[in-house]
């Protein structure tokens, strides 16, 4: 008698979670139309996530494609495309200082003009209460004089690797963690 009752309470189990399964699809927003609610893609989110502010003075631009001297001696190519969002319709030209944050596949997502700065990634090599030593990827030390109105997050050693702002004459402007490189190791 016991047994019956077992199975046929399993019976009604599995009965109600048929009925129930579809009432539940219904209620999940559907993904085939794109919203603004619609969840994004996982490289959607690692692109947006992982989007870098690139400070600079455009070295070249043309036909979509800037070259950007982000500290001396060092520069990078970013592309533009339909989705870059241009502030206030700024383009940027040869000469021009500017800011734009870049996906990890260089493209550009925003840009704007911007006061005379440079950026850097590196690892610190000297810390004391008046400047900084920055070894950055391409091996260059820079030199990141610290002033009153510089914007710490943070307490750093050397070691650490860190992201820094500057102006061409070398005060820091900011300085903050950074992210470990992306790639394989020795890349």
């Amino acid at each position: 008698m016991k047994i019956k009752t077992i199975g046929r309470g399993m019976l009604i189990l599995c009965f109600a979670f048929l009925l129930a399964a579809p009432l539940y699809a219904a209620d999940r927003p559907s993904t085939g139309q794109p919203s603004g609610d619609t969840p994004q893609t996982g490289d959607e989110q690692l692109s947006k996530q992982d989007a870098e502010m690139v400070r600079g003075k455009v070295v070249k631009a043309g036909d979509g494609s800037y070259t950007i001297e982000t500290s001396p001696g060092t520069q990078v190519t970013v592309r533009s495309d339909g989705s870059t969002k241009f502030e206030n319709d700024y383009k940027g030209m040869e000469g021009d200082w500017i800011e734009a944050v870049v996906s990890p596949e260089m493209h550009i997502a925003t840009l704007k003009k911007s006061t005379p700065a440079y950026s850097t990634e590196g690892h610190v090599l000297t810390v004391n209460k008046e400047f900084f030593v920055v070894k950055d990827s391409a091996g260059k030390e820079i030199r990141l004089n610290l002033a009153k109105d510089t914007a710490f997050q943070g307490n750093y050693k050397v070691g650490d690797r860190v992201k820094a702002e500057f102006t061409p004459e070398g005060r820091a402007l900011s300085i903050k963690p950074a992210k470990p490189p992306v790639g394989p190791p020795g890349a």
